[in-house]
């Protein structure tokens, strides 16, 4: 059986760079930051550095308080309502922040971001097909 689906968006991502990787503008009412981050399906929620959520004037702690588990640990992250820009599709999601600087990743995860879009993977073309539902 053969399946065809439509996608908006075809991008060849850098093979070079580890995981998936893809720009993207991150808003929050007149203020705006860009971000490269990693396509996760693995990660439940979209998690951003602290200082990009900084970057968009956001009071950090006031936002919906999420423990987060990791590969190395633990980390705490504040939920706020943002916009996400991502190869030209614009998402309006809930993405949680670090509580403390340094975050080395910023990713997409399937709460929010995935969830809105339908996406295609071609690895071994390095190619990655979005469209919004």
């Amino acid at each position: 059986m053969t399946f065809l689906l439509p996608f908006a968006v075809e991008h060849q991502y850098n093979d070079l760079k580890d995981g998936i990787t893809i720009p993207v503008t991150l808003s929050s009412g007149n203020q705006e930051v860009a971000a490269d981050a990693k396509v996760d399906t693995g990660s439940a929620v979209c998690l951003f550095s602290r200082e990009a959520g900084l970057s968009l004037k956001l009071d950090i702690e006031s936002g919906l308080y999420k423990p987060l588990g990791s590969l190395t640990g633990s980390l705490d992250a504040y939920g706020h309502e943002v916009t996400i820009t991502a190869l030209g599709i614009s998402v309006h999601c809930l993405v949680y922040f670090a509580r403390h600087p340094g975050l080395q990743r910023n990713l997409l995860g399937r709460q929010g971001w995935l969830r809105a879009l339908r996406m295609g993977l071609v690895d071994y073309e390095n190619k990655l097909y979005l469209d919004k539902l």
